[in-house]
């Protein structure tokens, strides 16, 4: 019988389960999913803690069904709320009663085979309501009162999976098939098929021919386990165990050529490695190393090739949500705080929506393969209902989310993202000079110094004084000449977003100073401008400089190192390649893995 395996899962991160969640059974809301690896066929235990049935029993006043779906077929569904369980928890006070209504929700069974599935625990959409009495938290929209089916269960404690229960032994599943490429029949066959896995799998983990040596020092880690109860089978798990904590599957090794040399070209091996942890932050597949250990990734067109194949496959993914959302500083915009009495607007959802929105921004661009100016000057941007009316945008309805072209040039690009904005200010103001280094940093490839020591960067307005519009306490910082000689240059790249709050939306009027925003700038070459188109204009008035600026983070990234000033010859002559080819992302890519710097080391000195 295979070991309990216990797991938790938290409530989602945001509080609104008001409706349709984006990504979530059709006919649903609310609700929470995750994806959980059981480790073999069985039956397992779903235990759902708490829908908010506390001192406040706002989830048990309207009836509604909980569903709890595998792989989006229906394993469970039970209803709650209603006359009688108000009554319940009503008599019960509260938190005991709701603890008594959630044992319907403890223990579910549910039948699993091994493997990974999708897990979601929602409930079943209601009706919405029309009346002319208002409902707490209802909104009105066209004359029409909807949301009032507010009062209705979240899930706001952790979901646990408990199991397998009654296991029926090892599972054939993907994972497991590719460890065990042999089955002996007899004991007599075991020690040998251990030591074919223990190439196997050592010669994929450590990407690179596997020695004698080796075998030896993997196969006492197979008899150690073999000894025990658990005989071939925990035998080969310890063997993977070792596999998986050896120095050489946790680092890149590159081996260093016999003779005297400053620099020597990568193997195919090694190639493939740094391919594949280029594109997809994993270890080479198996096609890749097919290839690299018949010598032939060396060969410009079949590394072209698979530089194309590669891009084109789902793993391509981490270019967006490793290097992109890493080059742009965007990874923790789901943890900013902002200031929730100067904007009561916002809210945990409408941040999560940011987010959104610039992952599926940022991989139309470059998994789509444009041109990658449009990152820049795209005119179109993802949205659902709840933050296109966050925009002032009032043509999206629904809460998927979906392409939207934009009518206001101001919001065309990374300069109108609200998840930019977020990022590039404080938790209660906007700070042109945050916005104007990050400008001047990811945009132009040219970050600012650092603000002296013991220069006072606080502007924030001090206890009982009149507010200021940031342009004029900017404007009384730059009296100090000191200051004046980084600021002349960042605060023209940050001012014209001025216009945008710290939460995204636009303004033409500070209202804390009471005063209109004056975001008209003088660039340090002369121009003057005013406003974020007029930015994204003097961004791409000197051709190619943002593709340069990109194209130093992304071989950045390729390499694991920083760039040195003798590289940019090459990055230079990439991004001339790139022109030719409309600039677009594969182009950048394939530039970067023809380049000496990637195909090739340099010994340490």
């Amino acid at each position: 019988m295979a070991d309990l395996v216990k797991a938790s899962f938290p409530p989602p991160a945001t509080g609104d389960q008001d409706g349709y969640v984006d990504g979530m059974p059709l006919g649903t809301r609310g609700g929470t999913r995750f994806e959980y690896t059981f480790p073999a066929d069985g039956e397992y235990r779903v235990t759902i803690t708490d829908f908010d049935f506390g001192n406040y029993p706002r989830g048990v006043e309207n009836e509604t069904t909980v569903v709890v779906l595998i792989d989006r077929k229906e394993v469970f569904r039970q209803k709650v709320g209603g006359e009688a369980d108000l009554a319940f928890v009503d008599r019960g006070g509260g938190a005991p009663a709701g603890e008594k209504l959630m044992e319907r929700f403890a223990n579910i069974p549910v039948q699993v085979t091994a493997g990974v599935h999708e897990v979601v625990v929602a409930f079943i959409e209601r009706s919405q309501v029309e009346t002319d009495d208002l409902i707490a938290g209802g909104t009105l929209y066209h004359g029409r009162l909807i949301k009032g089916y507010l009062r209705l269960p979240r899930v706001v404690g952790p979901i646990h999976v408990v199991g397998p229960y009654a296991a029926t032994g090892p599972t054939r599943t993907p994972s497991r098939e590719k460890v065990f490429i042999c089955k002996p029949e007899v004991p007599d066959q075991e020690r040998a098929c251990a030591e074919r896995i223990a190439r196997d799998l050592a010669g994929r983990a450590y990407r690179r021919p596997i020695t004698k040596e080796d075998i030896d020092g993997l196969m006492p880690f197979y008899e150690a386990g073999y000894e025990g109860s658990g005989g071939f089978n925990t035998g080969i798990e310890q063997l993977v165990t070792a596999v998986l904590v050896s120095p050489d599957f946790l680092y890149r090794g590159i081996a260093q050529p016999q003779k005297d040399t400053k620099f020597y070209a990568l193997n195919d091996l090694e190639l493939a490695s740094r391919l594949s942890f280029f594109l997809w932050k994993r270890a080479p597949d198996d096609e890749l190393l097919k290839l690299a250990n018949k010598g032939e990734l060396l060969r410009p067109d079949v590394l072209d090739a698979q530089v194309r194949r590669m891009l084109a496959a789902p793993q391509a993914e981490t270019l967006v949500t490793d290097f992109a959302f890493r080059w742009l500083d965007l990874l923790e915009v789901d943890k900013f705080e902002w200031d929730k009495q100067l904007f009561p607007e916002f809210n945990a959802e409408l941040r999560q929506d940011v987010s959104t929105e610039i992952d599926l921004f940022l991989r139309s661009i470059l998994l789509e393969d444009k041109n990658v100016e449009q990152l820049l000057t795209a005119d179109f941007t993802f949205l659902n209902e709840r933050l296109a009316k966050h925009y002032g945008i009032t043509t999206v309805h629904g809460a998927q989310f979906r392409r939207v072209r934009l009518e206001d040039e101001n919001r065309y690009g990374l300069l109108g993202k609200g998840a930019v904005l977020l990022h590039t200010s404080y938790g209660n103001r906007t700070s042109p000079v945050v916005r104007g280094a990050w400008v001047l940093d990811k945009l132009r490839g040219t970050p600012p110094a650092p603000p002296p020591p013991n220069v006072v960067t606080d502007l924030s307005t001090p206890p009982g004084a009149q507010p200021k519009t940031m342009r004029l306490m900017l404007e009384e910082h730059r009296k100090n000449p000191t200051c004046n000689m980084c600021h002349g240059v960042i605060e023209p790249h940050g001012l014209p977003l001025e216009r945008f709050t710290v939460t995204g939306q636009w303004r033409d009027l500070d209202w804390q100073a009471n005063a209109p925003i004056d975001s008209k700038v003088t660039m340090p070459d002369g121009k003057e401008i005013e406003g974020p188109a007029d930015l994204r204009r003097a961004l791409l008035s000197r051709p190619g400089q943002f593709v340069q600026a990109l194209t130093v983070k992304l071989m950045m990234y390729a390499l694991g190192r920083e760039i040195e000033p003798q590289d940019m010859p090459q990055v230079r002559a990439i991004v001339r390649a790139a022109a030719k080819n409309d600039y677009r992302f594969s182009s950048l890519v394939t530039g970067i893995v023809s380049s000496d710097a990637f195909r090739m080391q340099a010994l340490q000195e």
